[in-house]
């Protein structure tokens, strides 16, 4: 597979523009056509769930869209032999900047909270290649894919920190490292019940916790692909801190509660965004059973 992807990024790299979103498109459509369809059911199920729309129908295209989307997504990664030299700034815009400017000047660090929505890749690696000390906290994958994505990553300047101890981040933090949590998905029973989409949801508290502890701002940067600039929207939002009382259980679930806010506002602004196929209520369903409410399981 390693070998596969790195002949196939050069082959990508080779085409005009134009034909290299065009197989991207392709491969979203397979992409969506390999769905199985309780997992389809399962999109649609969340959509309908958190009220992004009440028609069954529409909530079909927004799942179908959200998985086409990764097509392009690949893409941009294939492409990163050809635009790691600076060439990625004509795919991008900025704005607020000055924000994490502000925050790289301070050089006490800071933690990027980020969703998996839109190119959170790409998104990394443009951090990253701008020279901002940024360290991403992922999951560790399989074999030769890891192998592959921590290669097209370090193209990019970008670091890689597998989801390790907190004293690990800590550290970073402590050298001024922008630490980038994706903070959006099911985190299993380890999570803090606040709020998401109306319902009580186990949520991940980390960027609350590491907030808290050192004392530096949780700033939300997002990226929108607009198809009507052709460009990838890098917008920075304003710095969020935790408020530090005697009560630290609370200082968390109240700043986890501010967060789960603005994830809900944004996919509310970009369902076709956001990544539906993910079970996002599975370790809340398992974790406290019909003693609250989650949308149907459709694998039972």
């Amino acid at each position: 597979m390693y070998r596969f992807m790195k002949l196939f990024s050069a082959f990508i790299c080779m085409l005009p523009h134009s034909i290299q979103y065009a197989i991207g498109a392709l491969l979203g459509e397979i992409a969506w056509l390999a769905v199985p369809p309780k997992r389809k059911r399962l999109a649609i199920g969340q959509i309908l769930f958190c009220k992004i729309t009440d028609d069954p129908v529409e909530a079909k295209r927004i799942a179908k869209a959200s998985t086409t989307r990764f097509g392009r997504m690949i893409i941009d990664v294939l492409r990163y032999p050809e635009i790691k030299d600076g060439d990625y700034r004509d795919m991008v815009t900025f704005t607020n900047r000055e924000i994490l400017d502000e925050a790289l000047a301070d050089g006490k660090g800071a933690i990027l909270a980020a969703v998996h929505s839109g190119n959170w890749e790409l998104l990394g690696g443009v951090l990253a290649s701008e020279g901002y000390p940024l360290i991403s906290v992922a999951m560790k994958q399989n074999g030769d894919a890891d192998k592959f994505i921590n290669e097209y990553r370090e193209l990019m300047h970008q670091h890689v920190m597998y989801k390790t101890s907190v004293r690990d981040m800590v550290k970073a933090l402590k050298n001024g490292a922008f630490l980038g949590l994706i903070m959006d998905q099911d985190p299993g029973e380890d999570g803090v019940l606040v709020p998401f989409f109306g319902y009580e949801t186990l949520t991940a508290d980390g960027p609350a916790v590491l907030g808290r502890m050192q004392e530096v701002p949780i700033i939300f940067v997002t990226m929108h692909y607009s198809p009507y600039s052709g460009k990838h929207e890098i917008e920075v939002h304003q710095p969020l801190y935790v408020e530090k009382t005697d009560d630290k259980k609370r200082d968390i679930a109240v700043t986890t509660i501010v967060l789960n806010e603005f994830i809900e506002d944004y996919i509310r602004r970009y369902p076709e965004d956001w990544f539906w196929l993910h079970n996002r209520w599975k370790w809340t369903r398992r974790y406290y059973g019909e003693k609250i409410e989650t949308p149907p399981d459709v694998f039972h």
